[in-house]
């Protein structure tokens, strides 16, 4: 209330002043065009130019007025389209989750030309056409969005994947994903699903190479990560085969070097140990030096049984020699039965054959095993005991 009164006494003063400045020098304006002029005072020409104003103010709001049922019609229909399209939108995208490709290319294919949201709807447009074996098509489809929207070039790369994939081929969607790995290798549903495709297609080093980016992206857990590292490792030590001349010599170098660059989860983990060494042996086939070196420096930093197991069965050079590092292993692990059933083979070799029959008898008693019967048997059938030999053998038969 207080505001409003000190308004209305703002105003009476304003008012009483310009009446005051009226009355004692109201001024004048000449105003000439030609042979016309216009003489007033300067208050009537204001009070011109605020009437003017009002009508011109009166004049827009009644134009605008007059336009606004036309731009609330617009407006409607603007909303009613886009709410149709979303409909359709929905509809298509259900419909290709359904499986029921046909529909879903229908209504995608109705939206595509007017559509607002092309990387939604030109990759689905895609992927239903793909499903049905139009492959070409779908590419097409792909050729236009990455046209129109370059950024998109990754979702095209991943689209031709899945395509690809659900049509079988694996060259192509090999392609694709390969492609969109250089783009950006941390895309992680792209390096999975490469990781599901290059162990299908068993290629082991690209395998192993990706997980290492993956590794370093952990885009895996730890445990994920180890277990699909000593499988590539694993597959690709064993699909290492025996060579002749300077293939052997090369065959060798790669494996040493996939050795040496192995992660922790390979160069400590047992089985993976087991099969690098048989690998190893395997290319150097009757000069076996490097294999037999590895397995006595392993032996000493990690006690494995299998992998004293695979001694035994080395183109050892100097037998004698060999038997004696093994024997005094017994200091660590005196109660291996491996190691027992290894002292027995080399005894065999050397035909000792009563030391032979005391480890391998030794052996049988910490653990009886097969290999450790039929290695008897054949040692009693040596040694001219066939009734021995034959329980040996019916022994050997029970595992």
């Amino acid at each position: 209330m207080r505001f409003l009164t000190l308004i209305v006494l703002l105003v009476l003063l304003v008012g009483a002043g310009l009446g005051t400045l009226i009355n004692v020098d109201p001024g004048y304006v000449l105003l000439a065009w030609g042979d016309t002029s216009i003489e007033m005072s300067i208050w009537v020409l204001l009070l011109g130019i605020v009437l003017v104003f009002v009508a011109m103010s009166l004049t827009l709001r009644f134009i605008i007025a007059l336009n606004l049922p036309f731009r609330v019609l617009g407006s409607w229909q603007q909303t009613s389209r886009i709410k149709r399209m979303q409909l359709q939108t929905r509809q298509g995208l259900l419909a290709l989750a359904d499986g029921q490709n046909v529909r879903a290319e229908k209504k995608f294919l109705e939206l595509a030309p007017t559509t607002s949201q092309p990387i939604v709807v030109l990759p689905a447009l895609a992927t239903a056409m793909g499903r049905q074996g139009k492959t070409a098509e779908a590419q097409k489809v792909l050729n236009q969005l990455v046209t129109e929207f370059p950024g998109t070039q990754q979702l095209v790369h991943l689209k031709l994947a899945e395509i690809s994939l659900f049509q079988g081929d694996d060259d192509a969607a090999l392609n694709a994903l390969q492609s969109l790995h250089q783009l950006n290798p941390r895309h992680a549903e792209a390096n999975q699903l490469l990781l599901d495709l290059l162990q299908r297609q068993q290629m082991w080093p690209e395998l192993i190479n990706l997980l290492l980016v993956v590794g370093s992206h952990n885009q895996l857990s730890q445990e994920q990560l180890a277990q699909q590292q000593q499988l590539a490792y694993g597959r690709a030590f064993s699909a290492t085969r025996r060579q002749d001349g300077s293939a052997a010599k090369s065959s060798l170098d790669q494996l040493h070097s996939l050795w040496s660059k192995a992660p922790k989860s390979i160069t400590s983990h047992g089985p993976s140990i087991i099969t690098y060494t048989k690998a190893m042996a395997r290319v150097e086939g009757d000069t076996a030096k490097t294999t037999q070196v590895f397995i006595e420096q392993t032996l000493k930093l990690q006690w494995l049984d299998e992998l004293v197991l695979e001694y035994a069965h080395l183109p050892l050079t100097d037998v004698q020699k060999s038997l004696n590092k093994a024997e005094a292993w017994q200091a660590n692990a005196k109660d291996s039965a491996a190691l027992q059933l290894t002292l027995g083979r080399l005894c065999r070799r050397l035909e000792l054959w009563g030391k032979a029959q005391d480890y391998l008898q030794a052996s049988i008693t910490l653990q009886a095993s097969k290999e450790a019967h039929a290695e008897m048997a054949r040692l009693q059938h040596k040694m001219g005991h066939v009734d021995a030999a034959i329980e040996h053998y019916r022994l050997a038969s029970v595992f």
